[in-house]
């Protein structure tokens, strides 16, 4: 060996057992991470101390500062601890296996995810959002379009401010539907029929993974790049939150995902399926997600070779789907507002309600949605996408998802609400995957990876994904638990299991979101909200004419036809 050689080698070792501290690089993104992280510490401490400012859903400024100030708290604590751990040259390795393994972690994420939902978020809708595709499911796989209630039933059986919102509902029929457009319910009504609707969510993560691990092969061509991207989407806890709910919104990003995947290599045949896919996202649930997600993706065919016949193909994948689920979809709750429904949410009309100029309350809003998107992901990452994007900002394909996600903040600036329930920034969450995506593109970026440090930096990140996969996960994981059981707590304590009547008294913390039925009230407990107590106890009488008062607290009552439990 010569000198020089074994100068290098003995540099190397030495260097290898220094901390990643020492380099600049990391030093930088420490301090900036850190630094952003403490300030959302006093941030929180301060809405702890001072309560809600006026204009914020109760909902919101709870899961915010409640849940948010230990997520910020751990966050820097990550930060720092990372700082201390030796150059690690065998994470190239540990990455290379995630790239090569999509599959095999899908399937992992779908089953670990699963049991989330049955565990960790109890296997029940906590909002509205939530509940109006799974009670449309309930329907697809009954081979109707809409359940039926009795109508003298309906202003117990779903509260009145619901109807107008998430349900349509006929006051003359009785019929009922998902006021949202019907795709994700059409996803999960397989699972509905096979008796699982808890594993649809987990199935669609999965499937995600895979997908963005082809979407970074598409854009890095690397297998270690490929598996950053899967590790920095598995240590950001708002993707095993979203994965483990009845949200939309990991059905939206998987969408998204592949769309771009599909319009990378534009042949025909897949133009034509990122149509259909295309479609599909549309008519998830409302088509405001992917319209602001998509729309500079129609701007990149058009500089494209031959943009009128791209254009074309992409177009004919889009109509048939958007016909028959948007249109059609639309026709059919007109038909239910024609015959006495209120309007619902998934309306064309009510979309349109939904946008407003931006006041000084809403604006406070999306500044939250920032610090949630920092907060719920693994540390760093937001720093490192919005970085990479400005280094990789002339490839076009990356300048266009950095369109995507720009439009898609920007055009949630117009609408009024501040989200209310969800779990992080749920309104971006259709364009999250550019956050993974572009933190790569930093840290891959062909100018990264030739400076001094690149190895240190990588070490830093790698580490600092690695406990947030088990720290910060774990720790979102308690939260949604502890939340959970609270909610549900919110039902009459009544130990008994016969079929029964539960009236929810509307006491307590969003408790009428507690008021869900099966669509056709096939299921053994019927849940009604309190309207007037005599005028409740004369509705069931009339319609449970066995049933009697068996217990009462504070949270409601119970009617079965058992023996009354002692006071």
């Amino acid at each position: 060996m010569t000198v020089d050689a074994q100068h290098i080698a003995e540099r190397k070792q030495l260097f290898g057992r220094l901390p990643v501290g020492r380099s600049a690089t990391v030093r930088a993104l420490v301090i900036v991470s850190a630094l952003i992280a403490a300030g959302c510490v006093v941030w929180l401490q301060h809405l702890r101390l001072s309560g809600n400012p006026g204009g914020l859903a109760p909902i919101f400024f709870l899961l915010f500062s409640y849940f948010d100030y230990g997520a910020a708290k751990l966050t820097l604590a990550i930060l720092l601890l990372a700082m201390f751990v030796p150059r690690w040259e065998g994470f190239d390795r540990l990455l290379r296996w995630l790239g090569d393994h999509p599959v095999s972690i899908g399937v992992g994420v779908a089953v670990v995810w699963s049991l989330g939902t049955l565990f960790v978020y109890r296997n029940h809708p906590l909002a509205m959002d939530e509940f109006a595709p799974l009670f449309q499911s309930q329907i697809f796989a009954s081979g109707e379009l809409s359940g039926k209630y009795p109508v003298d039933l309906l202003i117990y059986l779903i509260p009145g401010e619901f109807q107008a919102m998430f349900l349509s509902t006929s006051q003359t029929t009785g019929e009922v539907s998902s006021s949202y457009w019907p795709s994700f319910a059409l996803l999960l009504t397989p699972f509905t029929l096979l008796g699982i609707p808890w594993a649809c969510n987990p199935v669609l993560s999965g499937l995600t993974i895979i997908v963005l691990n082809r979407l970074a092969l598409r854009l890095f061509g690397s297998a270690e790049a490929a598996g950053l991207v899967t590790l920095f989407t598995l240590a950001s806890p708002v993707f095993f939150a979203d994965g483990i709910s009845y949200y939309s919104m990991t059905s939206h990003m998987l969408a998204n995902a592949l769309f771009v995947l599909l319009l990378l290599k534009p042949s025909p045949a897949r133009l034509f399926a990122a149509g259909v896919v295309g479609s599909i996202a549309l008519t998830l649930h409302n088509p405001v997600p992917h319209f602001l997600f998509a729309l500079p993706w129609f701007v990149w065919l058009a500089r494209q070779e031959k943009p009128v016949a791209k254009l074309g193909v992409l177009w004919a994948g889009y109509v048939p789907l958007s016909i028959v689920l948007g249109i059609g979809w639309f026709v059919f709750s007109g038909a239910l507002k024609y015959s006495g429904a209120e309007s619902g949410a998934g309306g064309l009309g009510s979309a349109l309600l939904a946008f407003a100029m931006p006041d000084a309350s809403l604006l406070y809003a999306r500044l939250i949605g920032v610090a949630k998107l920092m907060l719920w992901a693994a540390p760093c990452v937001l720093l490192l996408a919005i970085a990479g994007g400005w280094r990789m900002r002339s490839d076009s394909r990356v300048a266009t998802l950095t369109a995507s996600a720009v439009l898609t903040f920007v055009g949630y600036l117009f609408v009024w609400a501040d989200q209310g329930h969800g779990w992080g920034f749920r309104y971006f969450h259709s364009a999250w995957l550019v956050l993974p995506l572009f933190a790569t593109a930093f840290l891959y970026a062909p100018a990264a990876q030739q400076r001094e440090d690149s190895v240190d930096l990588r070490t830093y990140v790698v580490v600092c994904a690695l406990m947030s996969v088990f720290a910060a996960t774990g720790q979102r994981a308690s939260q949604i638990t502890e939340f959970m059981d609270n909610h549900l707590a919110q039902l009459p304590h009544y130990p008994g299991a016969e079929p029964r009547v539960v009236v929810i008294s509307g006491v307590g913390f969003y408790p009428y979101d507690l008021v869900q039925n099966d669509p056709f009230l096939r299921k053994d407990e019927v849940r009604m909200m309190q309207v007037g107590k005599e005028q409740t106890a004369a509705a069931i009488r009339r319609h449970f004419p066995a049933y009697q008062l068996v217990y009462s607290d504070q949270r409601g009552e119970v009617w079965s036809a058992a023996t009354p439990a002692k006071p």
